[in-house]
């Protein structure tokens, strides 16, 4: 079973690539799988200076969807370890928020979870 969508464009600005890259190397040993993906991920963006409007960045909240529910799901894409420590932080080191870096609404994305192929389609952001 492999994600069948092609990849979205997605767009970075220049801070969080060069932080989340810094996270991704980081975590290729503990997470092995997040970093590849973000590593991919970071690889194929398009780069853009910080004050420049990119894709969802850190810090944005964000409104999306998983697979085809028909709940709508809110999240604030975060560092870990951010003292935030408010509920509805999701983590850049996690499946989701490495989906939702550099995406932009309307976009979609699939990746592999435990075998099944999940899809992320995001609906706003930066609100």
């Amino acid at each position: 079973m492999f994600p069948s969508l092609p990849l979205p464009d997605i767009v970075i600005r220049a801070d969080d690539h060069a932080r989340v890259l810094h996270l991704a190397a980081g975590a290729r040993e503990r997470l092995p799988y997040v970093s590849a993906y973000l590593q991919r991920e970071l690889n194929r963006a398009e780069i853009v200076q910080p004050w420049e409007r990119g894709g969802v960045s850190m810090g944005h909240n964000v409104l999306f969807r998983l697979d085809d529910e028909p709940q709508v799901r809110i999240g604030r894409l975060a560092y870990p370890n951010r003292p935030w420590g408010e509920r509805g932080n999701v983590t850049i080191l996690g499946p989701v928020g490495a989906a939702l870096i550099g995406m932009h609404v309307d976009s979609t994305i699939e990746w592999i979870d435990g075998g099944r192929v999940r899809t992320l389609t995001v609906l706003d952001y930066g609100f």
